[in-house]
Protein backbone atom coordinates (compact mmCIF):
# COMPACT_ATOMS: atom_id res chain seq x y z
CA UNK A 1 0.00 0.00 0.00
CA UNK A 2 1.05 3.73 -0.75
CA UNK A 3 1.96 6.37 1.97
CA UNK A 4 -0.62 8.63 0.61
CA UNK A 5 -2.65 10.88 2.91
CA UNK A 6 -6.38 11.55 2.17
CA UNK A 7 -7.09 15.02 3.05
CA UNK A 8 -10.31 17.25 2.39
CA UNK A 9 -13.16 16.01 0.25
CA UNK A 10 -11.83 13.07 -1.06
CA UNK A 11 -10.88 11.90 2.46
CA UNK A 12 -14.32 12.82 3.63
CA UNK A 13 -15.99 10.72 0.08
CA UNK A 14 -13.91 7.92 1.56
CA UNK A 15 -15.94 8.04 5.14
CA UNK A 16 -19.36 8.90 3.55
CA UNK A 17 -18.58 5.99 1.02
CA UNK A 18 -17.77 3.71 4.59
CA UNK A 19 -20.92 4.77 6.15
CA UNK A 20 -23.10 4.19 4.16
CA UNK A 21 -21.60 0.54 3.31
CA UNK A 22 -21.87 0.05 7.30
CA UNK A 23 -25.29 0.87 7.38
CA UNK A 24 -26.44 -1.78 4.57
CA UNK A 25 -24.12 -4.65 6.42
CA UNK A 26 -24.87 -3.61 9.54
CA UNK A 27 -28.12 -1.00 10.50
CA UNK A 28 -28.15 1.91 11.77
CA UNK A 29 -27.72 0.25 15.38
CA UNK A 30 -24.49 -2.33 14.73
CA UNK A 31 -22.74 1.01 12.34
CA UNK A 32 -19.58 2.11 14.90
CA UNK A 33 -16.68 4.53 14.36
CA UNK A 34 -14.21 1.25 14.62
CA UNK A 35 -16.27 -0.24 11.29
CA UNK A 36 -16.26 2.86 9.72
CA UNK A 37 -12.54 4.03 10.18
CA UNK A 38 -11.39 0.31 9.24
CA UNK A 39 -14.11 0.88 5.99
CA UNK A 40 -12.32 3.89 5.45
CA UNK A 41 -8.87 3.26 6.09
CA UNK A 42 -8.45 5.87 8.43
CA UNK A 43 -7.94 6.08 12.04
CA UNK A 44 -11.23 6.77 14.94
CA UNK A 45 -9.52 10.05 16.13
CA UNK A 46 -9.81 11.44 12.45
CA UNK A 47 -13.63 10.55 12.44
CA UNK A 48 -14.10 12.11 16.06
CA UNK A 49 -12.26 15.63 14.60
CA UNK A 50 -14.89 15.83 12.51
CA UNK A 51 -17.66 14.40 13.99
CA UNK A 52 -18.25 14.08 17.66
CA UNK A 53 -20.80 11.56 17.61
CA UNK A 54 -22.02 8.80 15.59
CA UNK A 55 -25.57 10.45 14.78
CA UNK A 56 -23.88 13.54 13.44
CA UNK A 57 -21.52 11.16 11.47
CA UNK A 58 -24.23 9.13 9.73
CA UNK A 59 -26.11 12.77 9.29
CA UNK A 60 -23.43 14.24 7.32
CA UNK A 61 -23.24 10.95 5.17
CA UNK A 62 -26.91 10.91 4.52
CA UNK A 63 -27.82 14.40 3.30
CA UNK A 64 -24.44 15.10 1.45
CA UNK A 65 -24.84 12.84 -1.14
CA UNK A 66 -25.09 13.93 -4.60
CA UNK A 67 -27.91 11.59 -5.59
CA UNK A 68 -31.41 12.64 -5.21
CA UNK A 69 -33.49 10.79 -2.60
CA UNK A 70 -36.47 10.22 -5.23
CA UNK A 71 -36.83 10.67 -8.97
CA UNK A 72 -39.83 13.48 -9.57
CA UNK A 73 -41.97 11.51 -11.76
CA UNK A 74 -44.27 12.96 -15.06
CA UNK A 75 -47.08 10.51 -15.15
CA UNK A 76 -49.57 13.45 -17.27
CA UNK A 77 -52.04 14.53 -14.20
CA UNK A 78 -51.17 15.27 -10.57
CA UNK A 79 -52.74 12.38 -9.14
CA UNK A 80 -50.91 10.47 -11.26
CA UNK A 81 -47.54 12.12 -10.39
CA UNK A 82 -48.49 11.76 -6.72
CA UNK A 83 -49.16 8.25 -7.03
CA UNK A 84 -45.62 7.31 -8.00
CA UNK A 85 -44.08 9.69 -5.76
CA UNK A 86 -45.17 7.64 -3.00
CA UNK A 87 -44.56 4.26 -4.40
CA UNK A 88 -40.96 5.63 -4.62
CA UNK A 89 -40.91 6.44 -1.57
CA UNK A 90 -42.30 3.42 -0.22
CA UNK A 91 -39.35 1.15 -2.15
CA UNK A 92 -36.69 4.18 -0.72
CA UNK A 93 -37.76 4.21 2.73
CA UNK A 94 -37.27 0.46 3.12
CA UNK A 95 -36.42 -1.01 6.50
CA UNK A 96 -32.91 0.11 6.83
CA UNK A 97 -33.56 3.47 6.13
CA UNK A 98 -36.66 3.43 7.86
CA UNK A 99 -34.51 2.25 11.32
CA UNK A 100 -31.40 4.21 10.43
CA UNK A 101 -33.79 7.97 10.42
CA UNK A 102 -35.80 6.60 13.07
CA UNK A 103 -32.02 6.12 15.07
CA UNK A 104 -31.07 9.60 14.13
CA UNK A 105 -34.30 11.28 15.12
CA UNK A 106 -33.46 9.69 18.86
CA UNK A 107 -29.78 10.35 18.96
CA UNK A 108 -29.32 13.51 17.38
CA UNK A 109 -29.80 16.82 19.83
CA UNK A 110 -32.34 19.07 19.26
CA UNK A 111 -30.65 21.32 16.73
CA UNK A 112 -29.06 18.40 14.61
CA UNK A 113 -32.61 17.01 14.57
CA UNK A 114 -34.30 20.34 13.49
CA UNK A 115 -31.51 20.29 10.66
CA UNK A 116 -32.63 17.34 9.27
CA UNK A 117 -35.76 17.82 9.19
CA UNK A 118 -35.29 21.12 7.05
CA UNK A 119 -33.32 19.15 4.98
CA UNK A 120 -36.26 17.02 4.23
CA UNK A 121 -38.53 20.02 4.14
CA UNK A 122 -36.40 21.48 1.61
CA UNK A 123 -36.41 18.17 -0.59
CA UNK A 124 -40.06 17.73 -0.23
CA UNK A 125 -40.36 21.06 -1.92
CA UNK A 126 -38.01 20.63 -4.54
CA UNK A 127 -39.48 16.96 -5.70
CA UNK A 128 -43.08 18.70 -5.38
CA UNK A 129 -42.72 21.76 -6.98
CA UNK A 130 -42.34 21.02 -10.53
CA UNK A 131 -45.52 18.42 -9.94
CA UNK A 132 -47.60 21.01 -8.99
CA UNK A 133 -46.21 23.46 -12.52
CA UNK A 134 -47.08 20.93 -14.66
CA UNK A 135 -50.15 20.51 -12.72
CA UNK A 136 -51.08 24.10 -13.01
CA UNK A 137 -49.88 23.91 -16.77
CA UNK A 138 -52.35 21.27 -17.64
CA UNK A 139 -55.30 23.23 -15.90
CA UNK A 140 -55.83 21.03 -12.93
CA UNK A 141 -54.77 23.52 -10.36
CA UNK A 142 -55.25 27.15 -9.88
CA UNK A 143 -53.36 29.80 -10.17
CA UNK A 144 -53.39 31.21 -6.17
CA UNK A 145 -50.44 30.16 -4.14
CA UNK A 146 -49.58 26.90 -2.45
CA UNK A 147 -48.59 27.46 1.36
CA UNK A 148 -45.20 25.75 1.90
CA UNK A 149 -46.79 23.33 4.19
CA UNK A 150 -49.52 21.81 1.77
CA UNK A 151 -46.85 22.08 -0.88
CA UNK A 152 -44.82 19.73 1.32
CA UNK A 153 -47.77 17.33 2.55
CA UNK A 154 -47.40 14.80 0.50
CA UNK A 155 -43.98 14.10 1.18
CA UNK A 156 -45.15 14.88 5.17
CA UNK A 157 -47.78 11.99 4.32
CA UNK A 158 -45.07 9.74 3.07
CA UNK A 159 -43.19 9.89 5.76
CA UNK A 160 -45.22 9.91 8.52
CA UNK A 161 -47.06 6.46 7.14
CA UNK A 162 -43.33 4.37 6.02
CA UNK A 163 -41.61 6.13 9.10
CA UNK A 164 -44.03 5.59 11.92
CA UNK A 165 -46.42 2.93 10.92
CA UNK A 166 -44.16 0.97 8.89
CA UNK A 167 -46.98 0.69 6.09
CA UNK A 168 -47.94 2.10 3.30
CA UNK A 169 -50.12 -0.55 0.53
CA UNK A 170 -51.92 0.11 -2.72
CA UNK A 171 -55.03 1.64 -0.59
CA UNK A 172 -53.12 4.17 2.14
CA UNK A 173 -51.67 5.56 -1.42
CA UNK A 174 -55.31 5.76 -2.68
CA UNK A 175 -56.45 7.69 0.45
CA UNK A 176 -53.46 9.71 0.78
CA UNK A 177 -53.54 11.39 -3.16
CA UNK A 178 -57.17 11.22 -3.60
CA UNK A 179 -58.86 12.17 -0.46
CA UNK A 180 -56.29 14.13 1.16
CA UNK A 181 -53.40 15.93 -0.52
CA UNK A 182 -55.42 16.58 -4.55
CA UNK A 183 -58.69 17.62 -3.02
CA UNK A 184 -56.55 19.85 -0.79
CA UNK A 185 -53.69 21.31 -3.24
CA UNK A 186 -56.95 22.15 -5.72
CA UNK A 187 -59.03 23.76 -3.12
CA UNK A 188 -55.81 25.88 -1.94
CA UNK A 189 -54.79 27.13 -5.67
CA UNK A 190 -58.57 27.67 -6.92
CA UNK A 191 -59.41 29.76 -3.66
CA UNK A 192 -57.55 32.43 -2.45
CA UNK A 193 -59.65 33.28 0.88
CA UNK A 194 -58.74 30.03 1.69
CA UNK A 195 -54.46 30.93 1.99
CA UNK A 196 -55.66 34.08 3.41
CA UNK A 197 -58.10 33.00 6.30
CA UNK A 198 -57.23 31.50 9.36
Amino acid sequence: MGNTRRRGEDLQAAIHAAVHEELAARGYAGLTFEGVAAAAATSKAVLYRRWPTKAEMVLSAITTTGQPILTVPDSGSLAGDLHQLMRAGRTFFREQIRQTILGLLADLDEYAAETMREIFFARAAEMVTPILERARARGELGPAPIPPRAVALPLDLLRHETLLRGKLDEHDISELVDHCAVPLLVALSTNPVSVASG
